[in-house]
């Protein structure tokens, strides 16, 4: 048995009232206190996670006064963020305490969806009215034309599946986000490449960080695709980027926008929207021809080199510079960079999902870290694996909730028939769910609940489509903080969720550490958890055998079993760093039976991905031009000429959530466009005018703003706009169309289900005339 685990025997000694076992972790938790009293105010140190939503839980200090939150700090003492907080946390009070916050449960008549005609209700009421129609669904039509969906962020993430198994449905996931295009591609490459989740080594897996004498910075950092700086997003800040830097690591980086990161990199690839791939290829194939590949990674730990390195040679950087609008000088400098360097990192954004064969793009990148040997080192890419085994936080295994209901009797009913990859991944596929939705083919979807999932606002690409289905279905729940334009369009049940200083938990979505969520203040009106109302509504749906808790509390004792804590005790310790090693595949430790070597079919890294050939795709990374661009759709682009790239992250905003808040909206008041100068005098627009962008797909309105830093031939659009300031009543469902990006993005996922072209599509744009 692995130190740091619980056995049943230990359990049931636990249960009789012996010492629990001892907890191998690495920091020491002597003197730490998770609340105290200074100056007038109760201080509890806890773990931000949950609504609102981001990515990360830092440290924070909450400072409690007449069981009011006056306000909120930054735990200089916590690892993980080291004091630092988002101007979003900062101003976590504007959302805690707003006025807008949904604070009781609501019904409405399915009549009148699209009328803010709801009116207060008992929980009892909700639970029963869900009980009694998703039961009618489930006798009518079966369960799998029930939809489970989330939105991203919040620690909802492995708590989800619950709901939908509880309701006995297949059918789960993000709800409306096309070819789950955030995270779930680089998920896909990384397990057939590598066999798990592998991230930059910034120090964050030791609780004294950058201190400690087994880190090294790596030489460069490869920031693919992302802002960390102001996205810090999946488990990732950006300060980690910025101290690496301080401590000597360069930058190389990609992205169409000359970013905060870009201005201080050695190279910078300012790439079209949508080439990565070929970029990634032409590098290594520059590596090769240097003779720079770590020959003795590649020799020991590598599967397929060969045939990669055929591959690759008609990926030269000419060819690359040519696809990608970048200078070919740059490339080959890069490529040189990263050969020789000691060591290098990938931090890649969510731009390699955005494309509509993603996956394959996260393939090429991660074959440039395999060829230069940077895995498993100091400074490279180190496996990802959650801490003390606690996947639910982060990424659930198959058994976490396999002893909480019965199992789902149709599985094969999952709705990803078309899509090999989501098939084999047990993942379904909101393309075809939407589809389904309007046509009942292969069968109808007639209800949905849908938890932190603003879809019409945000994540679902081709809106217009997405209202009437929605609006179409029998029953809908929602469980949100607001009244969103998505719960105003189509609920019929609206369920109130707390924020973290409201709650209990457990943190998630990184690895590195385990710590708790500590409540500090009564939930506002009757909020409650979304953990909570997961098991509390399921509950209705199993019998006694299936229970194992009886309160929020016993629920997290639950799933801590296993790690030698319980909830009491990682509240009191507030985190906990479990032992970490380098050189994990030269160890045994990454795969399951103790073999040296990656956890693929190989054993090896794959240059050649074999279970690629089961998909009807090419086993080594290839780069496939967007759909529509101006090489692919020549046509198209006479009539729409410019590069359409959307989803950048904002300093205020958590995709569609902080619209409500006062000081987000002044850094960031009105939804905008990014347009190079000599770009928009061609088409007589000046800087603050508002313009109507337009494709194939659907047309929007956004402000300009004018910058040097965008490419010529590419705007940049916000995404998640819509207006919470506005009348609920005037009919608008708060203006979630007006300035909505994702009308233009179509609902079509790449040819195995995965990734969706929502950062390179083509569009126009024009002054409006008021």
């Amino acid at each position: 048995m692995d130190e740091g685990r619980v056995s049943q025997e230990q359990l049931g000694a636990q249960a009789q009232g012996e010492a629990k076992p001892a907890v191998k972790t690495q920091d020491d938790p002597t003197g730490r206190k998770w609340t105290w009293e200074e100056d007038g105010y109760t201080v509890i140190r806890s773990n931000a996670r949950s609504g609102p939503g981001c990515h990360d839980n830092c440290g924070v200090l909450m400072y409690v006064k007449d069981g009011v939150l006056e306000k909120i700090e930054g735990d200089p003492e916590n690892p993980y963020n080291q004091g630092r907080l988002c101007p979003r946390c900062l101003a976590f009070k504007e959302m805690l305490y707003h006025k807008d916050r949904l604070k009781y449960p609501m019904k409405r008549a399915r009549e009148d969806r699209g009328k803010n005609t709801f009116e207060r209700i008992s929980w009892d009421e909700a639970y029963d009215t869900i009980e009694r129609e998703m039961k009618r669904i489930i006798e009518e039509y079966g369960a799998h034309a029930i939809w489970v969906t989330q939105g991203t962020g919040r620690d909802i993430n492995g708590y989800g599946p619950l709901m939908a198994q509880y309701f006995g449905t297949p059918n789960y996931g993000t709800g409306f986000l096309s070819g789950q295009a955030c995270y779930a591609p680089r998920i896909f490459s990384t397990a057939l490449k590598a066999g798990g989740l592998f991230v930059c080594d910034y120090s964050q897996f030791f609780p004294d960080r950058y201190d400690d004498p087994r880190w090294e910075a790596p030489e460069y950092i490869l920031i693919w695709g992302n802002n960390p700086t102001v996205a810090n997003s999946d488990g990732t800040l950006g300060h980690w980027v910025v101290e690496s830097m301080k401590r000597g690591s360069k930058l190389i980086v990609m992205d169409p926008t000359l970013t905060w990161v870009a201005g201080k990199a050695d190279v910078f690839l300012q790439v079209r929207p949508g080439t990565d791939a070929a970029l990634a290829l032409a590098l290594c194939n520059q590596i090769i021809e240097d003779g720079l590949e770590d020959k003795e990674f590649i020799d020991l730990w590598c599967y397929g080199f060969d045939e990669f390195k055929e591959h690759v040679k008609e990926y030269t950087a000419s060819r690359a510079a040519e696809i990608c609008g970048v200078d070919e000088e740059l490339i080959v400098e890069a490529a040189r960079k990263i050969g020789n360097a000691k060591s290098a990192c990938l931090q890649w954004g969510v731009a390699m999902d955005h494309t509509s064969e993603g996956f394959i793009t996260g393939m090429a990148c991660f074959d440039l870290m395999a060829l230069t040997g940077n895995f498993e080192k100091p400074g490279t890419m180190v496996a990802a694996r959650p801490a003390y085994n606690m996947s639910v936080t982060w990424m659930p295994n198959e058994k976490v909730w396999r002893e909480c209901s019965a199992p789902v009797e149709h599985p094969e009913l999952c709705m990803n028939t078309k899509y090999p990859a989501l098939k084999a991944m047990a993942s379904t596929s909101p393309d075809m769910l939407l589809e389904a939705m309007e046509t009942g083919e292969p069968y109808p979807i007639k209800a949905m609940f849908m938890m932190q999932n603003n879809a019409i606002t945000c994540m679902g690409a081709q809106p217009q489509r997405i209202l009437p289905a929605l609006q179409k279905t029998e029953f809908n729940v929602c469980v949100d903080l607001f009244l969103t334009p998505t719960i105003l369009a189509c609920a019929d049940i609206v369920l109130p969720a707390a924020c973290f200083a409201e709650r209990i938990g457990i943190t998630g979505h990184q690895p590195y550490a385990l710590g708790s969520i500590a409540q500090a203040v009564e939930p506002l009106g009757e909020c409650r958890s979304d953990q909570r109302i997961i098991y509390e509504m399921g509950s209705r749906f199993i019998t006694d055998e299936y229970k194992h808790w009886d309160d929020e509390k016993g629920f997290y004792d639950y799933l801590l079993r296993k790690t030698g804590f319980d909830y009491e005790s990682l509240k009191e310790r507030v985190w906990a760093y479990p032992e970490f090693e380098y050189n994990k595949h030269e160890k045994g430790l990454l795969r399951r039976k103790g073999e040296l070597g990656f956890a693929t079919s190989t054993g090896r890294y794959n240059f050649y991905c074999p279970e690629m050939l089961h998909f009807g795709l090419s086993p080594l990374a290839t780069y496939e031009e967007p759909p529509e661009s101006p090489v692919s759709r020549p046509d198209l682009a006479e009539k729409y000429p410019l590069v359409l790239t959307t989803g950048a992250r904002i300093w205020g905003f958590f995709h569609s959530e902080h619209r409500q808040s006062p000081s987000m909206r002044k850094i960031h008041p009105d939804p905008t466009v990014l347009i190079h100068p000599e770009t928009a005098a061609k088409y007589g627009i000046a800087d603050g005018d508002w313009v109507k962008l337009e494709n194939n797909f659907g047309s929007c309105k956004q402000k300009a703003k004018l910058t040097v830093r965008i490419r010529k031939d590419t705007v940049s659009a916000d995404h998640a706009w819509w207006f919470p300031e506005r009348d609920p009543e005037d009919g608008t469902l708060f203006g979630v169309m007006e300035s909505n990006i994702n009308k233009l993005v179509p609902m079509r996922p790449g040819k195995v289900g995965l990734g969706a072209s929502y950062k390179s599509q083509l569009c126009s744009i024009a002054k409006i005339e008021e």
